[in-house]
């Protein structure tokens, strides 16, 4: 089966009988960085460039990246922060509290706000990586936050395929207009969390706010409640069904200098780090995804019934 990603024009091929080879999936041996040489703990702040915020009891905090791919001090200017979202050490998300994740969105909301109004700054991308198979370096938790003085490519893509569908369809927003079928893993009051029908990826969720929301600059604090526990307790029924897989979440909002509002509809993905991209995916800039979205959102709804190990 072949179907074509509609939001970045992507051709996916389905091949189901992939997930049986051997090296789809295998827990991997996880290597913690010890306590005393883990930078983000909070004993060890010395090992840091500094601490650019911090709650009251330390659980959180926002740091410079010691390794930034572009900085403030380059002509091409750019900030990248490192959000380290526990205080213990070997904590992770799939395990906090709904109150913690509650703070953790504040934190978020406001880095990314105080980032959009920086001068020559047009674009935040935030976004997790878990474990080292999603580009994790270190192994405590943590996200990254990054301000461009660019718009990226695939954030342009997005931008002009919402744009062309909301104007052609009597000024309706693609992402308003979903039908989910089968393949919602989870929802709440404010946000849902499902399968996407054109998914790239394995076990792939999208996570979408139900009221029309360009930017995570907009939500409410209810919302923010909301989208911390979804967020959550999918990422909780993807460690239960795959004990020990990495995985990526990106958040999309909509760039602040522009009139996007009306048909760019905020979304986060969760990407699974199931296999690798080769030669085939390199050469063709397609995807090869061995699970059906609709048994994938089924597998994942039944996940919950155990507790990650």
């Amino acid at each position: 089966m072949i179907k074509r990603c509609f939001l970045t024009g992507e051709f996916v091929f389905y091949a189901t009988s992939r997930a049986k080879r051997p090296h789809s999936f295998k827990r991997p041996q996880i290597k913690e960085v010890p306590k005393e040489f883990c930078p983000f703990c909070v004993e060890n702040v010395h090992m840091t460039p500094g601490v650019l915020y911090a709650t009251n009891d330390n659980k959180i905090r926002i740091v410079p990246n010691k390794y930034p791919f572009i900085d403030s001090d380059e002509k091409d200017f750019g900030i990248h922060d490192v959000l380290i979202d526990t205080d213990i050490h070997e904590e992770k998300m799939h395990n906090f509290s709904d109150e913690h994740m509650h703070r953790l969105m504040r934190v978020i909301q406001k880095r990314f706000s105080e980032l959009e109004k920086t001068e020559s700054i047009k674009y935040v991308q935030v976004f997790k990586n878990q474990g080292r198979d999603a580009g994790a370096s270190q192994s405590h938790s943590h996200w990254q936050i990054t301000a461009l003085s660019v718009v990226p490519l695939k954030m342009e893509h997005l931008i002009n395929v919402l744009r062309s569908y909301y104007y052609e369809h009597d000024r309706n927003c693609y992402l308003c207009n979903l039908e989910f079928g089968t393949r919602i893993v989870e929802e709440n009051e404010h946000f849902i969390s499902y399968l996407p029908a054109d998914g790239k990826f394995a076990y792939g969720m999208d996570i979408l706010p139900k009221r029309h929301i360009a930017t995570i600059d907009d939500f409410t604090d209810n919302e923010l409640l909301s989208f911390g526990i979804i967020l959550r307790n999918s990422l909780k029924r993807l460690t239960t069904l795959l004990d020990g897989i990495s995985y990526n979440v990106c958040l999309y909002s909509a760039p602040h200098s522009g009139d996007y509002k009306d048909f760019f509809h905020f979304y986060a993905q969760i990407i699974p780090r199931i296999g690798h991209m080769a030669g085939f995916e390199f050469s063709t800039g397609c995807y090869i995804n061995s699970v059906l979205p609709e048994d994938g959102a089924k597998a994942l709804r039944e996940a919950k019934e155990d507790e990650p190990t």
